[in-house]
């Protein structure tokens, strides 16, 4: 796990001193999101359904060139009776973006998050007594459309800790992650 991080570190930081990229020429922004919506029916004796509205938001700050800063929140809201807890997972990013040529802008990164929940299989897992923390490493590409949005695909490595009220006080539960996302990204 040591020697990924470090990789990818060393790669992120080559990846700046040999590369002058600018993802979207003359924008300094992106905002960027990918919505997903979950409706589960339940076929038994009680029937019944729970919906879920799950929605990371990015808002990324261009610093030089193709490195970018990207804070991202991302808010879990169950709909219905008894279906739990609003929970909430707010990581920081940082991206180095490589210019291509042809819209095509390939990714780096990784960065750290906090939360009372684990963002997994569209939702995240938790409640108000949870605590949890992430740190990820992440490759992807986005897609130019224009010179003001783009297609943005993306893979996340993530190593998650997290304390619920049933372990003893001080205990972590730690478990590996592997997500992809797809959305969009609005530059300005």
């Amino acid at each position: 796990m040591k020697k990924i991080s470090l990789g990818l570190i060393l790669l992120l930081a080559m990846s700046v001193a040999f590369s002058t990229a600018q993802t979207a020429t003359g924008k300094r922004f992106e905002l960027g999101t990918s919505i997903s919506y979950y409706n589960i029916n339940f076929d038994d004796d009680e029937g019944g359904s729970i919906s879920y509205l799950n929605i990371p938001v990015r808002f990324g700050f261009y610093i030089w060139n193709g490195l970018e800063f990207e804070p991202e929140f991302q808010l879990f809201v169950p709909m219905g009776e008894d279906s739990g807890d609003t929970t909430y997972f707010v990581t920081g990013k940082l991206l180095y973006n490589f210019e291509l040529g042809g819209g095509f802008v390939p990714f780096l990164g990784g960065g750290a998050g906090i939360g009372n929940g684990i963002p997994f299989l569209g939702i995240i897992e938790g409640g108000t007594d949870y605590k949890s923390f992430a740190f990820f490493g992440l490759a992807g590409f986005k897609y130019m459309i224009g010179n003001s949005a783009a297609l943005r695909v993306e893979y996340r490595f993530n190593r998650f800790a997290w304390e619920t009220p049933w372990l003893l006080e001080g205990e972590k539960e730690w478990a590996t992650l592997h997500n992809v996302l797809v959305g969009v990204s609005l530059f300005f």
